[in-house]
């Protein structure tokens, strides 16, 4: 009986203990949500090994999937996420998310002045800027007589550009062009402005090889495609990966946006100063220049821009562009309760 008994108390401290280090482990990952290829690929080995804490990695394609999922879970399941400052703004509005300490994460001042300035989150109340940088054409200056110079060459494209170019399908970066030549605020979605702008939508369309916002930058390097509506580290990276001098990349004369992905924490968090350690982690210059470097973004990081070989940026145009002159650009507010409305408009002309 007392045997039994003792056998029993052993076997119960042993279970406590066994629950006790499952709960400990459960508390030492995190789940962390980017698109797809944005990281470097070892940080997460590199910051378990630093801190003992796991990273399970969530990819998406896109901002909407990525709201997709975090609605679908109710907030929960995710406690560190990458998204464009849109949804950042559409997040804060639902309180679906926690407010930045920036005492928790103090690589904080490794960002630039300007950064603090970004108009949708003004003082990094809800968000980390993890890159930043312009929409533009990237274009092969060696199969084009007449180079791209407006937005004007996709949507109301001549002969030799009809067919071999794409844009993205990605909504609002879709809207772009049309809005900016059309003397409209790329925040402006306004009725009548979506009716403005949907005649050079649907002729854009037509004559669009494709809408592509992974593999243009390998279709313009094969020659499949002459020209593509895209981000400049698309482009960049397609001139590092076989493109050479005879990619260029141009910011149309109507203007551009600036875009801005950053980190944010959802409210319902299960793990926040673990995320806060890993979002620190990314901020200190030698790991957060991997993006520089690696993907040819310009980031918010003063301290790893300034590690950056000058050669690299030299050789890279869209890589000169100054914190400044970012700021100057629009940036892509959130639509709130028109984004319905948005997305059915998209689809009819992308249906079309």
């Amino acid at each position: 009986m007392m045997l039994s008994s003792v056998k029993m108390a052993v076997t119960t401290a042993v279970s406590v203990i066994a629950l006790s280090v499952g709960a400990a482990n459960a508390a030492e990952t995190i789940t962390f949500m980017t698109f797809s290829g944005y990281y470097p690929p070892k940080i997460f080995e590199e910051f378990e090994a630093a801190t003992g804490i796991h990273v399970d990695l969530t990819e998406v394609a896109t901002n909407e999937e990525g709201m997709g999922k975090l609605m679908a879970s109710n907030g929960t399941g995710f406690d560190a996420i990458i998204f464009s400052s849109p949804f950042v703004t559409a997040l804060q509005k639902l309180d679906m998310l926690s407010e930045i300490d920036h005492s928790k994460i103090p690589n904080m001042k490794n960002l630039y002045p300007e950064a603090e300035k970004l108009a949708f989150d003004p003082g990094l109340k809800y968000s980390v800027p993890y890159a930043w940088g312009t929409f533009g054409i990237c274009y092969r200056d060696d199969m084009l007589k007449k180079k791209p110079v407006s937005w004007n060459d996709l949507l109301k494209p001549d002969d030799e550009m009809k067919g071999k170019f794409t844009l993205v399908p990605d909504e609002r970066w879709f809207l772009e062009p049309a809005q900016l030549v059309s003397g409209l605020s790329i925040n402006d979605v306004s009725e009548q402005a979506l009716e403005k702008i949907r005649p050079l939508l649907i002729e854009a369309k037509k004559n669009a090889l494709a809408f592509d916002n992974f593999t243009m930058g390998s279709r313009l390097v094969s020659g499949e495609i002459v020209a593509a509506a895209t981000w400049e580290a698309w482009c960049t990276m397609a001139m590092r990966d076989g493109g050479g001098d005879n990619l260029k990349y141009v910011i149309p004369k109507e203007g551009t946006d600036t875009f801005v992905d950053g980190f944010v924490i959802p409210k319902k968090a299960e793990h926040k100063e673990a995320a806060e350690k890993f979002i620190n982690f990314i901020l200190e210059a030698d790991h957060h220049a991997w993006m520089t470097t690696q993907l040819l973004y310009k980031i918010p990081n003063k301290a790893a821009m300034d590690s950056v070989d000058p050669e690299l940026i030299k050789k890279y145009p869209p890589l000169q562009m100054s914190a400044q002159d970012l700021l100057k650009n629009e940036i892509l507010s959130d639509l709130g309760p028109d984004a319905p409305r948005v997305s059915k408009f998209v689809t009819e002309i992308m249906s079309q």
